[in-house]
């Protein structure tokens, strides 16, 4: 894959405009006005073209010269060919720009050569550069935040080369500016088959560079899901597949793309062939505002394709909530009684709520009662007991109608549906060793599970892929990815998007924050987790990959929305809310 970087910007040429895209948010006429959660990712397409060495600079300028080359090089049709002039022939060969990108918080500036020395009387000098590292990007094009940036200094050595200085020794990679990281590299979601249903699509978030993100997107999707999804994602690209072109060109139209691909993509049998070019639809789609179709080919053959039915995760069914005892749809502005006796109190005697939940599928709803047992209030006889113990997190139902909760340290559990065969499942994966689960939610395919767990050293959230057997139940947990690392006092996780997870965190003075943060980078902010400003008194989030895509109670039990960027009153006196997963 292509990888380019950026630093302290030296002079560029822009070749063409910078395209928004905007929102309108409704005002409300009542009630308190908060900021919202709306959002916004900007497609740029801008096009820079580095300048090469000046002759006798001195080395402090060929450094920022370089650095300045390197940030162009994810737009620029020279690429890295420019960047390649700062450095000394030999190096130039071997330096390797695409083996990570480096995040940085500010843009690094070299500093000047060491006091006393004369570049006249030597032939070698070291030039630092100084930058805090606040998230990485690997080869594959997967982002990580930093827990704990910290500053640090980049070395390049220089020597006289012809007489011209030039850079003889650097790390590979590069280092890119947080406020340019946007700009020069897209976010795209990659998306592969469940392993549990061919026809439901897993998203999985990588950022490559501009200028050829289509050929990347393409090249790691051919390679198959990654780590932390394998076991719950597969390929159904035949092995051996690669790129049989050098690109992949958008048409900006509604004419197909052509992915040209090498001759075993024939061997894929009608009903897998139509998923791979619903993947590569999907994943070439992502930013576009439109559906872009695809047309496969065989090296210079069409093959003939037919159209697959395939899902995305989504929330396909209302938010609920508990209010005075009775469950509400929480639909169309108000809160709607629910079920067949509606808006009548359900017989929660003795029972004191603290967490809702519900399926997918509507039912089964569950209930937390305290922390230490959980309820299935739609039993056919009556409520029925799921579990039993100690500080059980607030419960989580996936699409198969299984109910997932904490268990001891290390531990998960998951409840068939009332009446099921199945038995109780415990999962105890290695990663979790030692530490508390105080959250957990499934996404909306049931293929990926975010965690929120707490040890002596702090919160950490992960999220990894759910493994099934043939009856669909979690047999195992894949390897974790993980998510929102600087951010302190995570109390709970909840899917807000395809690829994004609403956070609820609470500090020890017991003050309120919201944050989103992406699974793999959120796309609309640059990567970097965010806070939402303005909401300190939540004592309850909810979320789903829908609209509204999430929900809050706030102190007395004021329930808000998120609408296009603004919270909006919604209902007062409400104990609980939920939305299905």
């Amino acid at each position: 894959m292509r990888r380019a970087a950026t630093v302290a910007v030296a002079a560029v040429v822009t070749l063409s405009s910078v395209a928004g895209l905007g929102a309108c948010a409704q005002i409300p006429t009542s009630g308190p006005v908060r900021v919202g959660n709306a959002d916004i990712d900007t497609q740029v397409d801008i096009a820079m073209l580095p300048q090469g060495p000046s002759l006798g600079a001195d080395p402090q300028v060929i450094v920022a010269g370089f650095l300045g080359a390197v940030v162009a090089a994810t737009t620029s049709p020279k690429e890295f060919q420019t960047a390649r002039e700062f450095l000394t022939d030999d190096v130039a060969a071997k330096w390797d720009p695409e083996a990570s990108v480096r995040v940085v918080r500010e843009a690094p500036v070299p500093a000047p050569v060491e006091r006393g020395v004369e570049l006249k009387d030597t032939d070698t000098v070291e030039v630092v550069v100084r930058a805090t590292t606040i998230a990485t990007v690997d080869s594959a094009g997967a982002y990580t935040e930093v827990g704990d940036p910290r500053e640090l200094g980049y070395r390049f050595t220089l020597v006289k080369s012809g007489g011209e200085w030039r850079i003889s020794a650097l790390d590979d990679g590069v280092l890119v500016p947080a406020n340019l990281f946007a700009n020069q590299y897209r976010a795209t979601r990659l998306f592969f088959p469940a392993e549990s249903d061919p026809t439901s699509l897993v998203p999985d978030l990588r950022w490559f560079p501009r200028r050829t993100w289509r050929n990347v997107a393409v090249e790691e999707l051919l390679a198959g899901p990654p780590e932390w999804l394998q076991g719950a994602a597969r390929s159904l690209v035949p092995e051996g597949t690669q790129l049989s072109s050098p690109s992949v060109r958008d048409t900006d139209g509604e004419e197909a793309v052509a992915v040209r691909l090498s001759e075993q993509i024939s061997t894929a049998p009608a009903e897998e062939r139509a998923v791979i070019a619903a993947q590569l639809s999907a994943t070439l789609s992502e930013g576009a505002g439109r559906v872009v179709p695809v047309d496969l080919y065989s090296g210079q053959n069409r093959l003939s394709v037919d159209t697959a039915d395939v899902n995305l995760p989504a929330t396909l069914t209302e938010p609920m909530a508990l209010k005075d005892d009775a469950l509400y749809l929480v639909a169309d502005g108000a809160l709607e009684p629910w079920g067949q006796d509606a808006g009548e109190p359900l017989d929660l005697s003795g029972m004191n709520p603290t967490a809702l939940a519900i399926s997918p599928a509507t039912e089964p709803i569950v209930l937390r009662d305290g922390d230490d047992q959980i309820w299935d209030l739609t039993a056919e006889d009556g409520p029925v007991s799921l579990f039993e113990g100690p500080d059980l997190a607030a419960p989580s139902v996936d699409k198969f109608a299984a109910t997932w909760t904490s268990g001891g340290s290390g531990e998960l559990r998951v409840a068939p549906e009332v009446g099921s065969e199945m038995e109780e499942v415990t999962l105890k994966p290695e990663w979790l060793s030692g530490r508390k689960v105080i959250s957990v939610s499934v996404a909306p395919e049931g293929s990926r599970v975010a965690i929120v767990s707490e040890a002596p050293t702090g919160t950490q959230v992960h999220v990894a892929g759910v493994v099934r057997n043939h009856d669909d139940v979690p047999v195992a947990l894949a390897a974790p990815l993980s998510v929102a690392a600087p951010i302190d006092d995570i109390v709970e996780a909840r899917w807000a998007g395809i690829t994004t997870l609403a956070l609820l965190t609470e500090d020890n003075d017991g003050v309120t924050g919201v944050w989103t943060a992406g699974v793999g980078g959120l796309a609309g902010a640059g990567g970097a987790a965010r806070q939402l400003p303005g909401l300190t008194d939540v004592e309850q989030l909810a979320a789903g990959v829908a609209d509204p895509g999430m929900l809050v109670i706030t102190e007395g039990g004021h329930l808000e929305h998120e609408e296009t960027g603004v919270w909006q009153p919604f209902d007062e006196d409400v104990e609980l809310v939920a939305f299905p997963g």
